[in-house]
């Protein structure tokens, strides 16, 4: 308990600092298993005009029996041009996952494309996440298609919706809705 209170007052203070903070709730669906809310901040700083690090805190609470998991995890996202206004982007993490049967590591991988839709304020994103734990021994292996939108309230304001579809050692079906303030 003591490490995740200290990351989560090294994400706050680290916010004042930070390029964008994003707030996100999740409902989880499980396939033949009780469902599931997830909380999480995420804060993203750019180190350079093609390449942010995130640190992120996760929180998810299981349906009837109360469970609590955690993550912490840490990333660096690589952007490019593709075409028109088309960009590619890459995501690279590793995390640690607090749980009650045991803590272990794990990595993920995510590459996607997003793009405005026209004019209107608007992003659309498609990606593929593999996340696994190091050791093998640790069912906590997941691909996730995901697809999303978001709107721009403001220069420095984001809602955005987006819907996972995870298969692997957990299937699941996720619905997101989160806010971004950019700093």
């Amino acid at each position: 308990m003591k490490k995740i209170l200290s990351v989560l007052a090294l994400v706050i203070s680290g916010s004042v600092f930070a390029g964008t903070v994003t707030l996100e709730g999740q409902s989880v669906d499980n396939d033949g298993a009780a469902g599931q809310r997830n909380a999480n901040i995420t804060v993203r700083e750019n180190i350079t005009k093609s390449v942010a690090g995130h640190v992120q805190v996760s929180t998810t609470q299981t349906d009837g029996t109360n469970a609590v998991s955690t993550r912490l995890e840490t990333g660096l996202t690589a952007t490019t041009a593709l075409f028109g206004p088309v960009s590619g982007y890459s995501t690279v993490a590793l995390g640690t996952a607090l749980k009650s049967s045991g803590n272990y590591g794990y990595y993920s991988v995510e590459p996607g494309l997003s793009a405005p839709i026209g004019s209107t304020g608007l992003t659309a994103k498609v990606g593929y996440r593999l996340r696994s734990a190091f050791n093998d021994s640790i069912a906590d292996t997941t691909r996730t298609a995901r697809v999303g939108v978001s709107y721009a309230l403001t220069k420095v304001d984001t809602i955005g919706v987006r819907y996972d579809h995870v298969t692997g050692d957990a299937t699941q079906k996720v619905v997101a809705l989160n806010y971004a303030r950019s700093f």
